[in-house]
């Protein structure tokens, strides 16, 4: 991106900190490029894996740190979305076609397939958090943690 367009951004971005956000209306998420969704949905999740860590007692953040890297990893989340895969919407799906078919540089710690579903994943919970949907974001986020809990234990 050219440095003219990087500093008109930012100054933009200046003009409008601080303010309340803008309401999305749920096609105007849709629209969104799956890579923005993406972004937004890694946060979510994240943040969502953290607080239930942290709600199970657990304080060493040591500890914490390294459970929430397993469960965001794009490993985990790619089983993750196989496993909710069912309970999808049509339109909630198409997000996640979207997600999965979006070009990025895939990382060492994840195959092209893994990182591929990851951000399907990551994509439809920012579709769903973007468009005022916090009830069904964390229907499928509790869904999500109550299979990750059943692996874990299954893995003992």
């Amino acid at each position: 991106m050219d440095f003219k367009r990087v500093q008109f951004l930012k100054k933009q971005m200046e003009s409008k900190i601080g303010r309340e956000p803008q309401t999305l209306y749920e096609e105007d998420a849709f629209r969104m490029d799956a890579l923005t969704l993406a972004y937004m949905g890694d946060v979510c999740w994240s943040f969502f894996i953290r607080r239930s860590l942290i709600y199970t007692g657990i304080y060493s953040v040591q500890i914490l740190h390294s459970l929430a890297a397993d469960m965001v990893s794009a490993r985990v989340q790619c089983r993750v979305l196989l496993r909710i895969r069912d309970l999808l919407s049509e339109r909630e799906l198409k997000i996640c076609r979207r997600g999965r078919n979006t070009h990025s540089t895939v990382p060492k710690s994840a195959t092209v397939e893994e990182y591929r579903e990851s951000t399907a994943f990551e994509a439809l919970l920012g579709y769903l958090y973007l468009s005022g949907q916090a009830d069904r974001l964390h229907f499928l986020m509790n869904c999500s943690l109550k299979f990750l809990a059943e692996e874990f234990s299954d893995e003992r």
